[in-house]
């Protein structure tokens, strides 16, 4: 079998970085995004363009250099080094200020080596744009402001698959649905999608089928409290039973302050790759969909420390039995 490196665990581990929470805010707070790149990742480039503009409902507009009629113009023009400075600046010759300050350049490669996206990426700073790139290895040149994602995948396979991956996480980050199959019309989307001017019970189809559920006492037993950042404890009496039970019918999504960005790292791991190893160490990782530190959209939330609310008169009491007021 084609060797993909764990592609699953790499993306989770990927998206868990303050690199990609970096990428993730660049790409949310830009109109306009322009993905680069070239042989096998020119196509990805296209490919994500072509949906994060889709799928966004009217809020990004991504464009890529991917025509060869285009290509090979810039080509023959000026140089393969340039060609993709040249393309940006015609496609920003109208661009105001404010514009191209809400601009991303999102450069995709395999080997960091990719001296025309460098000189892009270099042009779009200079003309104050946002840049990010995802590259399997770090590029060779120290651009200002660059964001870069690490993918340290070993095959050109892994890096184009597990980049296009990321390429829907960004468009998932920015709030928007990626569809289920056969229910991707522009009218579909628009129902599936938030786009405000009205009140409605559930913001986001996710919040219908997930279940958040807390990591330190409801999964890991946690007997010591806080220690040093590792997971020492075996898992909570029942939890694979029940793990089990709750994801034949919804999305589990685990939340827990291991994953925060803020964390140290421990032997080298961040808090989000220290739980997944647990998780499947104990043969859980398979129930579980998502590690995050934010609190999910969800059905409802398992936690040790919650407190039921329904009105504040029985919350404050409860309280007070519970000895915190």
């Amino acid at each position: 079998m084609l060797n993909f490196e764990n592609i699953g665990d790499r993306f989770v581990s990927v998206v868990g970085t303050k690199e990609w929470q970096e990428l993730q805010e660049k790409f949310n707070s830009c109109d306009d995004i322009y993905v680069l790149g070239h042989g096998g990742n020119l196509a990805v480039a296209d490919h994500a363009a072509v949906d994060m503009t889709r799928l966004s409902n009217g809020t990004k507009n991504a464009m890529c250099p991917a025509s060869g009629v285009v290509a090979t113009s810039f080509i023959n023009d000026t140089s393969f080094d340039q060609w993709m400075v040249n393309w940006l600046a015609a496609r920003t010759c109208t661009r105001t200020e404010g514009q191209m300050k809400r601009s991303l350049v999102l450069g995709v490669s395999s080997s960091g080596n990719s001296t025309d996206i460098i000189k892009a990426l270099q042009w779009a700073r200079d003309n104050h744009m946002e840049i990010a790139i995802i590259t399997s290895y770090a590029i060779p040149t120290e651009v200002n402001d660059l964001t870069q994602v690490i993918l340290g995948a070993n095959y050109y396979h892994t890096a184009e698959v597990l980049t296009l991956l990321l390429t829907y996480e960004l468009t998932h980050g920015s709030g928007k649905v990626c569809p289920p199959i056969g229910r991707n019309t522009p009218e579909e989307l628009e129902k599936l999608n938030w786009k405000g001017g009205e009140i409605r019970e559930h913001s986001y189809p996710d919040e219908k089928i997930n279940i958040g559920i807390d990591f330190d006492k409801v999964i890991h037993r946690c007997s010591k409290g806080f220690h040093d950042g590792t997971i020492y404890d075996p898992p909570v009496e029942g939890v694979i039973a029940a793990l089990q039970e709750l994801s034949a019918q919804y999305t589990l999504i685990v939340y827990t302050c291991k994953a925060r960005a803020d964390r140290g790292l421990v032997d080298g791991k961040t808090g989000t790759e220290l739980v997944w190893n647990w998780l499947k160490e104990h043969d859980l990782d398979q129930y579980v969909s998502k590690v995050t530190a934010e609190k999910p959209r969800a059905v409802c939330y398992i936690d040790d420390k919650g407190i039921r609310f329904d009105n504040w008169k029985d919350c404050l009491e409860n309280l007070k039995e519970l000895k915190v007021l």
